[in-house]
């Protein structure tokens, strides 16, 4: 019987009622995950300051809090299938 609450960044982590505990735990708890699979990923590439870019919908909610420098393309598979239609276009040309 919990309620459905916008994904946001609370104002605290740990929060006063239950709507503020709901985000508390969704945004800190995704966050907490970026950054793990994140870190895992540099190391396992041997490229501690390789760039990062975030993509997608919540991308920007969560880039501003990463540890590092990121990039956020909210619309980069778009502008991937755009490239590869260009590639695609240009061969049948």
């Amino acid at each position: 019987k919990l309620p459905l609450v916008p994904i946001a960044k609370p104002r605290r982590v740990v929060g006063r009622d239950t709507v503020e505990c709901i985000q508390g735990g969704l945004y800190f708890g995704y966050l907490g995950m970026i950054e793990k699979v994140l870190g895992l990923t540099l190391r396992e590439m041997k490229e501690p300051k390789a760039r990062v870019l975030a993509t997608g919908g919540l991308a920007g909610l969560f880039a501003a809090d990463l540890p590092r420098g990121t990039t956020v393309v909210p619309d980069l598979t778009l502008e991937g299938i755009r490239i590869a239609f260009d590639i695609i276009r240009g061969a049948y040309d």
